[in-house]
């Protein structure tokens, strides 16, 4: 009697384990989750694809999605703040950019990022006031310098710009924006004298 119980519970588990042709889908664990996650990480997907198709406010939308998901958020994220930077919705990115240099306050790029935002927007003063305190902590990085030297000459502020010019001649003296440089300040300097000499008349 014990032999024929002990029988009987053994084929049924057996049964259920290696049953082939059963209809009954076993869940495995996690398994629900991790077609989530492949949901998500195809928004994701679809979203860098709309930014190389410059399509940036589908991209937004899907990047928006995508940060439902926590390993994708900051990538997200960060993306998406990209795409209103390209988007020319620069105060959205910036607001995006400064939750970002929070959580990461030594990433030179997210500054650097956020010094043009401010100039995009407008707010020149901003933007000098961060380009300053970067050409004084990093001041072995040129590209942070000539894109201050761009501020200062797209605001007009030429004495600025020229004196920090001069400083990338003496620093960097094999820079490559040193010539067009040279050209734009020549070109000033041309239009300024046609301007006294009509002035004169």
């Amino acid at each position: 009697m014990y032999k024929n119980s002990f029988v009987f519970f053994i084929l049924p588990a057996f049964f259920f384990f290696s049953s082939c042709h059963t209809a009954i889908h076993v869940p495995v664990p996690g398994e629900s989750q991790v077609k989530i996650n492949n949901i998500y990480t195809e928004y994701y997907n679809i979203a860098d694809s709309y930014m190389e198709l410059e399509k940036y406010d589908k991209a937004i939308e899907f990047y928006s999605i995508a940060l439902k998901n926590k390993t994708l958020f900051w990538s997200a994220y960060y993306k998406m703040g990209r795409a209103y930077a390209l988007a020319k919705n620069y105060k959205e990115a910036r607001k995006i950019y400064n939750k970002l240099l929070r959580r990461d306050k030594a990433n030179t790029d997210l500054q650097v990022s956020i010094a043009y935002l401010y100039a995009m927007e407008g707010n020149i003063t901003s933007a000098i006031n961060i380009y300053e305190y970067l050409c004084g902590k990093y001041p072995e990085n040129s590209e942070i310098l000539v894109n201050f030297i761009n501020v200062l000459i797209a605001d007009k502020r030429m004495d600025y710009a020229k004196s920090k010019f001069e400083e990338l001649k003496k620093v960097f003296p094999d820079n490559s924006s040193i010539q067009e440089f040279e050209k734009v300040f020549a070109e000033a300097e041309d239009s300024a004298d046609d301007t006294n000499k009509k002035t004169e008349k």
